[in-house]
């Protein structure tokens, strides 16, 4: 089996000989080259042929972004953004997820001196998004639309959850898009993100879509038409009591592999409004939601999964489709249409059973 061929870019000497030291150690990885600028990288894309990138957004010349674009534009081949957290930093990494970065590492996060726990992450990320198969890059055609559905009855739902990781801020923010502006139930959302960068999400998607988006605090109310983001480092689950449905937000359980966990929403949605939920889980490393979407199925609650066409990385929704948890799978492009259809939003109303 061929080495995966990784180029790294950055414009600092330090990393770019620490992030060659680390995936020199892996034999699954062969560094074809280095670059401390967008123009130098360009210059020499095609002779490298790498199967992965690895990027700095803050660079001299062209920059981050701009270098993305271009190629984007001529090789669109997996990126994973280096990112640091700052002010200026978060919002700038989210809008490089949603021009075609498949993932990021805050580097910010990992020891100048001690880099094997951000060797550990990078080589994982590397490993699964050149997995061999499948894997949505830019869209270059519209998705497929949803298959027209024979007139029903339309059930009465209450709470929409939402989980997705890598590759899952543009996916999320196209099932939004195509909610529209008028959505009749409170959207709870997890996107796995280090601390620090959720907000940049929340408020990107609030600019953009007509439905107010924002962060979701403690025992905040969840009311119809608003969609709360889930803060890293915080797990949300769904709550309820005599006037209705809140969020509650704990560190607790501190050694769950992802924080926010998805199946802790999706297993709160099933113990608290149960046959009530629609379920969307997309594109993800790992399996963080399958369970909690097997408990919500148990109770009757509507249940989508991304396909593996669409998905940038089929881990999660495999999961759930593995698990009999998803009752439909969809490409991204139409599982927003779906859920109008189901709840109620959709003349041309899809079966609920």
């Amino acid at each position: 089996m061929r080495a995966i061929r990784v180029a790294v870019v950055d414009d600092s000497s330090f990393l770019r000989k620490a992030v060659v030291k680390i995936l020199s150690r892996d034999s699954r990885m062969e560094v074809v080259g280095t670059a401390a600028t967008g123009e130098a990288l360009l210059a020499e894309l095609d002779n490298w042929r790498p199967d992965v990138i690895t990027l700095d957004l803050s660079m001299p010349g062209m920059g981050g972004l701009r270098t993305l674009d271009q190629v984007m534009r001529r090789r669109p081949i997996p990126v994973i953004v280096l990112s640091a957290v700052t002010r200026e930093g978060a919002p700038v990494t989210i809008e490089a997820l949603h021009r075609g970065a498949v993932d990021f590492i805050d580097k910010q996060r990992y020891s100048l001196v001690d880099f094997q726990a951000l060797g550990e992450v990078l080589v994982e990320k590397i490993v699964e998004v050149t997995r061999p198969g499948p894997r949505a890059r830019r869209a270059v055609r519209p998705p497929p639309a949803a298959p027209p559905a024979a007139p029903a009855l339309v059930s009465n739902y209450e709470l929409l959850v939402i989980g997705a990781s890598t590759g899952g801020p543009p996916a999320v923010q196209r099932v939004l898009r195509d909610l529209g502006e008028r959505v009749p139930v409170p959207v709870v959302v997890v996107q796995h993100m280090p601390v620090g960068f959720t907000r940049a999400f929340a408020e990107r998607l609030n600019n953009l879509l007509p439905l107010s988006v924002r962060e979701v605090y403690d025992e905040e109310r969840l009311l119809p038409g608003s969609v709360y983001i889930a803060p890293a480092g915080l797990h949300v689950e769904v709550d309820r009591d005599a006037e209705g449905l809140f969020a509650r937000l704990s560190p607790l359980p501190e050694d769950s592999r992802h924080r926010p966990s998805v199946d802790g929403l999706f297993a709160s949605a099933a113990s608290r409004v149960g046959a009530r939920t629609v379920a969307i889980l997309l594109t993800g490393m790992g399996t963080d939601g399958a369970a909690g979407m097997s408990r919500l199925a148990a109770t009757g609650a509507f249940t989508l999964a991304q396909d593996r066409e669409t998905s940038v990385i089929y881990g999660m929704p495999r999961a759930a489709v593995e698990l009999n948890a998803a009752r439909e799978s969809l490409p991204l492009g139409a599982i927003g249409a779906r859920a109008r259809q189901v709840l109620g939003l959709d003349p041309r109303a899809a079966r609920t059973s």
